[in-house]
């Protein structure tokens, strides 16, 4: 029986790059030193005794164990919504405005397939999270990069002018993390007033990852783009993740 020859990756994955986080877990895992682990945001706190209690009663329960229904379930929808509603100042329904997925990037990449096109252009910051970039590659998008300035002794700080510059014709969206991996930067309410004012005035639509939104020091106001005129959830889908 002739072997199988090698196969190439296919085109929509040639430009798709590791992020390397499984192999710097090796080398630690291998080593004999204590490291502080920063690389998958572990942490050596056990869960909290009332999720792991409830995680065992929902093993026994029929209606935790389907795949229905596909939106998820009502009252996490209600909970998640209700949420945003409090952030934002601005009234979500879990019934008409929730979607519960398996992990907020796995959300983010389910709304980036049901809204763009290939060779959609999507606004991002730079530096990034990896994992969106290769995200918005997977589903056909044009990542463009607005880059974040580091100030000396401050904070990294959102590029205005790029971002205005940066749009295209071709541009559909921005996806945004704030507070961003991996600088901390967190946009001020100068900042969300120009993408409130770009995404309505050229009709784009707000992906908001919101993972790292309780993780704020030194009093920073966090302002939650939704309270922004035109930018209710007809126009942005949020991943609101809470952590505790």
């Amino acid at each position: 029986m002739p072997h199988p020859r090698p196969r190439p990756r296919p085109r929509r994955l040639q430009h798709i790059q590791g992020i390397g986080v499984d192999q710097m877990g090796n080398l630690t895992d291998a080593s004999d030193r204590d490291y502080l682990r920063l690389e998958n945001l572990d942490v050596d706190i056990p869960p909290d005794p009332v999720a792991v209690a409830y995680a065992e009663q929902a093993l026994h329960q029929d209606d935790c164990n389907s795949y229905l229904p596909f939106t998820g379930q009502a009252h996490l929808r209600d909970v998640a919504a209700k949420h945003v509603s409090q952030l934002s100042g601005v009234g979500y329904s879990g019934e008409r405005n929730c979607v519960i997925a398996a992990g907020g990037l796995s959300g983010i990449l389910n709304v980036l397939l049901a809204t763009i096109e290939e060779g959609d252009e999507v606004i991002m910051t730079d530096p990034i999270y990896r994992g969106l970039i290769n995200r918005v590659l997977l589903a056909g998008g044009v990542p463009k990069f607005v880059p974040l300035i580091f100030q000396p002794g401050g904070e990294w700080k959102l590029d205005r002018d790029a971002l205005r510059s940066a749009i295209t014709d071709r541009t559909t969206a921005m996806l945004l993390m704030s507070p961003s991996m991996p600088t901390g930067a967190c946009f001020d309410q100068d900042d969300w007033d120009l993408v409130s004012e770009l995404c309505v005035s050229k009709d784009l639509l707000l992906i908001l990852d919101s993972a790292m939104e309780r993780l704020v020091f030194d009093n920073l106001p966090i302002v939650h783009p939704a309270s922004l005129p035109g930018m209710r959830s007809e126009r942005s889908p949020w991943d609101p993740r809470p952590r505790n």
